[in-house]
């Protein structure tokens, strides 16, 4: 299930896509059990949003899109400013409407937001990786291949779920 958030928007609009075909491959190497997990996409690309969306849907997971930094901070309203307990993982672009992504997740973390967050961009890493590191991030360097995204999210997910903290081990 995929719900979009826009800034105009009071509701979430859920669409629904379709569902794996299989098991999920990482599903035989999982130690810990996978609970039913929820990202939050923030990608001011409509169309780079809608395919990482159906990544993760395709994958099993819920995901919640926001378009832009107002629509990502009325998720964390939403949430009650528990945006920790209401997702699992927070992928953001760099370059999102009205600020960038990383100033975005510095007000998230200033608000004590610990949800494990990518970072996508295709600036230096060598200037966002110190700045990443402060904010308990993580980069994925654009262009990047989906496969990456993917492989990346669920080590994430089951570092969080397992108790290994936010960073794959």
């Amino acid at each position: 299930m995929v719900m979009h958030f826009h800034a105009t928007d009071v509701s979430a609009h859920e669409s629904h896509r379709p569902a794996p075909v299989g098991p999920a491959e990482h599903s035989q190497t999982v130690p810990c059990a996978r609970t039913l997990s929820r990202i939050l996409v923030v990608e001011n690309d409509r169309v780079l949003r809608d395919l990482i969306a159906d990544v993760f849907a395709f994958e099993g997971y819920f995901v919640t899109e926001a378009s832009d930094e107002e629509s990502l901070l009325h998720c964390a309203r939403v949430a009650d400013n528990r945006i920790d307990e209401q997702f699992d993982l927070v992928v953001l672009g760099l370059q999102v409407d009205g600020a960038l992504g990383v100033e975005s997740l510095a007000r998230l973390r200033a608000a004590g937001c610990r949800t494990p967050a990518i970072v996508l961009s295709a600036e230096s890493k060598y200037r966002l990786v110190p700045r990443l590191n402060e904010l308990d991030a993580m980069l994925l360097s654009k262009p990047f291949a989906f496969e990456n995204l993917r492989a990346l999210a669920n080590n994430v997910i089951h570092a969080r779920q397992c108790g290994y903290g936010a960073r794959p081990t």
